[in-house]
């Protein structure tokens, strides 16, 4: 059987991961993403990887190779990294070439929603399909799109950034310095700011609100219908854009599907 190393880094946590080249994943170990440091990030990360081997038995040296999804800006191409809104501290890091140096595997660098989108598509909720959009609902949103069946990257690898477009003129202040995108509005990041801000409670999450909210809270329920309004006009936009046969959502929209998905459609 051909192993495949994968690892995801993410704004919260970051994952490593063995698979095979059908999809399906057999070992996977995760850890909270350090956000101060670059090098203190590379250093999980390589752990991360030691660990899921060990975990499965073997050694990376037995794996076919490694792909990484991370947030962008960055270059598939050269597999470096330029500062993503959530990982502020990682300017111009060359990704690849460290994984490279340290595992001797050939390397793969992809924007996550990118990754996650090529994923759906081959795999998972999108096949079958021409025209079709992955985004995630996490710490940020983003979005992959396969457009006449292929992976749509525009200039600089930065096609799909649907978490930056402005939904609500002189919003809340989102990452990318901006205000009122889609991410400042939908993410799970922001349905937990405006938990802290209308319960005046600090250090709530997502999964408290969502929580407070399936036990019938109204403030929390709020909060809900609110994110589902502003993903829903995010979503038409796309649509109305590029016209497509499905769009599949990630992350939140999966752990809250029960309160979310409906109030999205409508």
């Amino acid at each position: 059987m051909t192993l495949i190393l994968g690892l995801d880094i993410g704004g919260t946590k970051s994952a490593a991961v063995i698979g095979d080249t059908d999809g399906t994943v057999l070992t996977r170990v995760s850890a909270p993403t350090p956000r101060d440091s670059w090098q203190a990030a590379i250093a999980l990360l390589c752990g991360l990887i030691r660990q899921v081997c060990h975990d499965h038995g073997v050694a990376p040296a037995d794996m076919a190779a490694l792909g990484v999804s991370c947030g962008g800006p960055l270059d598939s191409a050269t597999g470096v990294v330029y500062a993503p809104p959530n990982l502020p501290a990682w300017e111009a890091v060359p990704l690849k070439s460290l994984l490279e140096a340290e595992f001797g595997l050939p390397t793969r660098l992809e924007n996550d929603a990118n990754a996650t989108a090529l994923a759906e598509h081959r795999w998972g909720a999108g096949q079958g399909c021409r025209d079709m959009a992955f985004l995630t609902m996490g710490t940020g949103i983003g979005a992959g799109l396969i457009l006449d069946g292929r992976l749509y990257r525009g200039r600089r690898d930065l096609a799909g950034e649907v978490g930056h477009t402005t939904v609500l003129p002189n919003g809340p202040l989102c990452p990318c310095g901006k205000r009122g995108c889609l991410e400042a509005l939908a993410s799970g990041t922001s349905l937990a700011r405006m938990g802290c801000e209308r319960y005046k409670e600090d250090a709530l999450t997502a999964h408290d609100i969502c929580a407070r909210a399936r036990s019938g809270d109204p403030i929390a329920q709020g909060i809900i219908a609110d994110v589902a309004l502003y993903m829903g006009i995010g979503l038409a936009n796309l649509l109305h854009t590029l016209n497509l046969e499905r769009i599949v959502l990630g992350t939140l929209a999966v752990h809250a599907a029960d309160l979310l998905l409906e109030p999205i459609r409508a």
